[in-house]
């Protein structure tokens, strides 16, 4: 049976059969997620390698729960990468280029909140820190952030301040503060956290 695509009297978008039934077309949504990831000068070696592996599992997996996902990264500023995609492998090209350094060499994540505030839809939020960064701009771009609804999740490595994660995230379970060594495991393992569709 043949079906053609036409508006409905609702004015959406539906299929209609040749008996004349009409089926609406529902838009799939599509949910964004932003890994925010910190590339000032302490993430070198194998710090930035597991954060760049991990993000490649990330988005493989959030792109399975109908997340698209988004990279960003921040030191002395904050910069796009990646727009939301849902294709992981458009993601992992992006991410095999990053190094740090590309955005300076401290950490402000108030720069990289307050990025991930520009999106207009935006589920989650997923920082990867290493360091220590200035806790008030922090803690209000975040507060932002929450007030529209956005979880935030925290993986911290090093000298992030575990407190200061755990206020940071969305609830303090959603905090998590690894070895080194652990930050592919804990990147990926991030995207647990999300909500099936």
């Amino acid at each position: 049976m043949r079906k053609l695509l036409t508006l409905n009297k609702d004015g959406r978008l539906a299929l209609r059969g040749s008996n004349g039934t009409e089926t609406a077309i529902e838009p799939s949504r599509v949910r964004n997620v932003l890994l925010l990831i910190d590339t000032s000068g302490s993430m070198a070696g194998n710090k930035i390698e597991q954060a760049k592996s991990g993000a490649v599992d990330f988005a493989h997996s959030a792109s399975a729960k109908g997340y698209a996902t988004a990279l960003a990264v921040f030191a002395d500023r904050a910069a796009m990468v990646c727009d939301p995609v849902t294709d992981s492998a458009v993601l992992a090209k992006k991410i095999a280029r990053l190094d740090v350094g590309i955005v300076g060499g401290t950490t402000d994540l108030a720069s990289g909140l307050a990025l991930a505030g520009k999106f207009a839809e935006l589920a989650a939020v997923v920082i990867v820190t290493d360091g220590q960064t200035p806790e008030k701009p922090a803690l209000s771009a975040a507060l932002t952030l929450k007030t529209k609804g956005v979880e935030i999740i925290c993986i911290g490595t090093d000298d992030a301040d575990r407190g200061f994660l755990s206020k940071l995230a969305t609830r303090s379970d959603l905090a998590t503060h690894v070895l080194a060594q652990d930050m592919r495991s804990a990147i990926s393992d991030a995207s647990r956290l999300l909500d099936g569709r």
